[in-house]
């Protein structure tokens, strides 16, 4: 059931909701602190994903029984961990990262976490790793968290990529509330936020199924028919 304030699009959570359902959904292990705690260093910004979504990764990933999972955008490996809990123990994680600090900190996180041999680590610009990595396919899911100005052209790999059935999911599907009603500044530019509308467009036309979960920057869902 919605009320007219909850189908208008305002949320009735709040701190404290956000808080119980972090505990009770998305506990984090002690290999995601560490991937955290990489955070802490200068060259390396606190961008990644909220437990909350981390927990939403993982359950989108068992939906569909994905075994075989690209990630485009690495960081410090704190998404990827949440992917792999998603992911059968005999299933293997193509991570791409384009800055060397952030790969190397990655490698950190996965060789503590006793998950190395489970990930494969790919540095380097996505664009130009990802027709190499096609040979590897198809896969059950591919999670797009990178430069907004790729996303279309990740989305095409994407599905272009994917089995029948498995999943395409992308981050930041909002462009920070510039997606729509919003003029580019220094924030989001005109090349991300087209390059993300374009996204939508693709998963909306193309997709089985597909639909942006409302999360506080959007999460991108789609279904590959």
């Amino acid at each position: 059931m919605a009320d007219p304030v909850s189908r208008s699009g305002e949320s009735y959570g709040n701190q404290a909701i956000v808080e119980l359902i972090t505990e009770l959904y998305a506990r984090e292990d002690e290999a995601m602190a560490r991937a955290l705690a990489e955070l802490e260093r200068p060259e390396i910004p606190s961008i990644q994903v909220s437990p909350r979504d981390g927990a939403i990764l993982a359950l989108l990933l068992r939906m569909v029984s994905a075994r075989r999972v690209v990630e485009i955008g690495t960081l410090t490996g704190y998404s990827a961990l949440w992917l792999l809990r998603g992911m059968p123990a005999d299933g293997h994680l193509w991570t791409l990262e384009a800055d060397p600090a952030h790969a190397e900190a990655a490698r950190r996180v996965f060789k503590a976490a006793g998950v190395s041999g489970r990930v494969t680590l790919l540095e380097g610009p996505a664009r130009t790793a990802l027709p190499g990595l096609a040979e590897e396919g198809p896969f059950g899911a591919v999670f797009i968290d990178a430069d907004k100005e790729g996303y279309a052209a990740y989305g095409r790999w994407a599905l272009d990529n994917l089995r029948s059935g498995g999943v395409v999911i992308a981050d930041n599907a909002y462009v920070f509330g510039y997606l729509a009603g919003r003029e580019p500044d220094g924030r989001a530019g005109r090349e991300a936020i087209e390059s993300v509308r374009r996204f939508h467009e693709m998963l909306a036309a193309e997709c089985a199924a597909a639909m942006t979960l409302p999360t506080p920057d959007g999460l991108a869902v789609g279904i590959k028919a």
